[in-house]
């Protein structure tokens, strides 16, 4: 993105905020890898933090190859929260994960997950899981818990091809970590692990409530490097198919084709109809169907495989510590104040 559509993007998300009434934007910083440009990055930091009313907090996904103690030190100071992509041990990190000139990552990650840690013992780790990866997740789990990473987001590469049999090597991935997750609480460890602890939830409490998604194109939404605007970053992608482009920063928002997508969004997913884990499933992120389908109004079969799979084992492994009283599991998924006093013990 060039500066002159910066400057018009940062124009455009001023007056949007302007006319909504509204105080608070949360700025995500995609790519690629977004430390490619980094000098424009702290460029709309610096002119965000002239917006005296509004509340400005930024986020960004980085794969670690040019983090530095100095970059992660002037992005700490300006308030951004760095997540950085570990898809586990070495091996399977860089079998995915290779620099421009076809050579591992994993040495520079590692590097860069002890620079963070010590800035922010609290950083994300982002850990995606490919077909060919899916016998090892237990392995990668651990061992990003071992690099001492608390907060692990787990998710598949849900545009790769899964085919059938691969959810039957998951499941047994899924109860090895089951185990690992067993252990975990008996120790009495801290930790988030979202394809676990989110299904708990959606089962301890309730299933994420329409109020609380993204939906789409309207709380949340993309400007690629041209200044056209998308309803996420994944259609960013879509730039031939036009009907998924609901503006530009220098016209503002097609609001026709905004209200359109959110209905197709929210249309019920016929395939879906008689489920019994239909209200605890991920089927109404309509980036990851779109992925997997190519459509934002029909549900991923690869999100139907996986959700079955993992909810099965999650909710054994759940009901084990609870008829064991487990006081960390009891304490993590029903005390509303865990998140808070777990997040002060970690970085403390």
């Amino acid at each position: 993105m060039d500066y002159s559509t910066i400057d018009q993007s940062l124009r455009f998300i001023e007056a949007e905020m302007l006319r909504l009434e509204t105080t608070k934007l949360h700025v995500t910083f995609f790519g690629g890898e977004p430390l490619i440009e980094v000098e424009k990055i702290f460029y709309i930091i610096e002119v965000c933090s002239e917006w005296t009313n509004f509340e400005v907090t930024y986020q960004m996904s980085t794969n670690g190859t040019l983090m530095t103690e100095g970059l992660m030190a002037k992005l700490y100071s300006n308030n951004v929260f760095v997540s950085l992509s570990i898809d586990g041990h070495p091996d399977i990190h860089d079998a995915h994960r290779l620099d421009a000139g076809g050579k591992p990552t994993s040495h520079k990650v590692e590097a860069a997950a002890e620079t963070m840690l010590r800035k922010n013992p609290a950083t994300n780790v982002t850990c995606v899981i490919s077909p060919d990866t899916a016998s090892q997740v237990s392995e990668s789990v651990a061992y990003i818990f071992d690099l001492g990473f608390r907060y692990i987001t787990t998710t598949l590469d849900y545009s790769a091809d899964w085919q059938p049999e691969h959810f039957g090597i998951l499941k047994k991935s899924y109860e090895k970590l089951g185990q690992w997750y067993v252990q975990k609480m008996k120790a009495n460890e801290r930790f988030y692990l979202s394809f676990f602890d989110e299904r708990i939830r959606s089962r301890t409490y309730k299933p994420i409530a329409a109020s609380e998604r993204c939906l789409l194109g309207t709380k949340q939404f993309s400007i690629a490097p041209n200044g056209e605007l998308y309803p996420c970053i994944q259609f960013v992608k879509t730039q031939s198919l036009p009907e998924f482009m609901i503006g530009h920063v220098n016209t503002g928002f097609d609001t026709a084709c905004q209200a359109y997508l959110h209905e197709l969004s929210e249309k019920e997913k016929v395939e879906c109809r008689g489920c019994k884990l239909e209200a605890r499933c991920s089927k109404w992120c309509s980036c990851i169907n779109f992925m997997s389908t190519g459509r934002i109004d029909q549900a991923s079969p690869v999100v139907c495989y996986n959700e079955k799979v993992l909810i099965e084992v999650v909710d054994k492994t759940a009901d084990k510590l609870w008829k064991k009283g487990n006081n960390s599991f009891l304490h993590k998924h029903y005390n509303e104040d865990y998140d808070i006093i777990s997040h002060l013990e970690i970085t403390l």
